[in-house]
């Protein structure tokens, strides 16, 4: 009799320990809100964020949404989708939860898997008034989803904004009556004031981040006279400036088939992968280049960050050297402009470009045959 206890425990344990729920649940990674700023809702709408191994049975999680106030809202999931896009064996999955914030504020979100009790905490402002185009020459985009087909809007692009580029507001905000542009950490919500102003051509507004602003994420918010505000929908993650500088190259005057090496710092910008979504499960790198210019133009060379891509090797790991084999001769595909035709040699400057950054130009002659 005795043994047959003994049994019939063992078996139990093992029956718990495999039921459905619990083998299916495991920690899941959050990764961000689609929209960091949202509108005000007087009905329940879907509010939305992307994760990791988040488990698709509903019944398995707790929500709790609060105000600045600390007061408890509902708030219902009511969906866990796959987007189609992933890093290599993990889905990013797209989850929806019903609330309806009706004043501006600070909301709280807690998120409890029931199984494994896990928790997570993040924040999203809700707003009046919120835009999404943002552009600046040579953007650095870190977005971890896009848009699947020609149906589906794309969502707002996640961009790194650097120290000392001009950035540009397209979207179609009032321009006039503008108190100010301000910057607010979104861990201390320190507020930092920056400079703007209108492009007389596109009556766009105009700003850039100066140095005394730190790295990190930030709501970005266009401030009016008359006390109203229109915020970025996305935080934005401010970066500091790392200009690429030359400091010798082995000669200025080169054949087909020879190498230009060009040696100097801040070749390959490195990143803070800390403050990006998902980085535990990839590496983000800002792309580089070698640019062309001469009197038909400019040519550019991209400098892969694939390791699989031959260009890959033409820079050093710590981004203070690159080794450039210089073509034989050029033809109608190629990547930089020759002077004359039928192509016999080049004779402009070239530069090296990482992120929006350039360096200063090299003047440097190639004589193809």
């Amino acid at each position: 009799m005795k043994s047959k206890i003994i049994f019939l425990f063992i078996l139990t344990l093992i029956m718990s320990s495999c039921s459905g729920d619990d083998a299916k649940s495991e920690q899941f990674e959050f990764l961000e809100f689609e929209k960091d700023v949202v509108l005000p809702s007087l009905n329940s709408g879907d509010i939305t964020f992307l994760a990791i191994d988040f488990d698709d049975n509903l019944s398995n999680w707790d929500l709790k949404l609060t105000d600045d106030a600390g007061n408890v809202l509902p708030a219902i999931l009511s969906s866990v989708q796959d987007t189609g896009f992933g890093y290599v064996d993990h889905a990013i999955q797209r989850i929806a939860f019903k609330a309806a914030p009706k004043n501006e504020g600070v909301y709280t979100l807690e998120i409890k898997n029931k199984t494994t009790n896990q928790i997570y905490i993040d924040h999203f402002l809700v707003r009046s008034k919120t835009f999404n185009k943002i552009e600046y020459p040579y953007t650095v985009d870190f977005s971890i989803i896009s848009g699947l087909s020609v149906n589906e809007t794309r969502p707002t692009a996640d961009y790194i904004y650097f120290h000392n580029i001009k950035n540009t507001i397209t979207s179609d905000l009032v321009t006039t009556g503008i108190a100010g542009i301000r910057l607010e950490d979104l861990t201390t919500l320190k507020e930092y004031n920056i400079n703007y102003s209108i492009n007389a051509e596109t009556k766009k507004i105009e700003f850039s981040v100066p140095p005394g602003v730190p790295e990190g994420n930030y709501y970005l918010s266009v401030r009016y006279n008359n006390l109203t505000s229109a915020y970025f929908e996305k935080d934005i993650l401010v970066q500091d400036e790392k200009v690429p500088m030359v400091a010798s190259i082995n000669k200025n005057t080169f054949k087909g088939k020879e190498t230009m090496t060009l040696k100097g710092s801040n070749f390959r910008y490195k990143v803070d992968a800390d403050l990006l979504p998902g980085s535990i499960f990839t590496t983000f790198k800002v792309s580089s280049s070698l640019i062309f210019v001469n009197s038909n133009g400019t040519g550019e060379v991209q400098l892969s960050t694939y390791d699989q891509d031959p260009s890959f090797k033409y820079m050093n790991a710590e981004g203070t050297e690159i080794n450039f084999p210089i073509p034989g001769n050029t033809s109608e595909d190629d990547f930089f402009y020759s002077n004359d035709y039928p192509r016999t040699y080049f004779e402009g400057t070239v530069q090296v470009r990482t992120g929006p950054y350039l360096s200063k130009p090299i003047a440097i002659r190639i004589d193809y045959k």
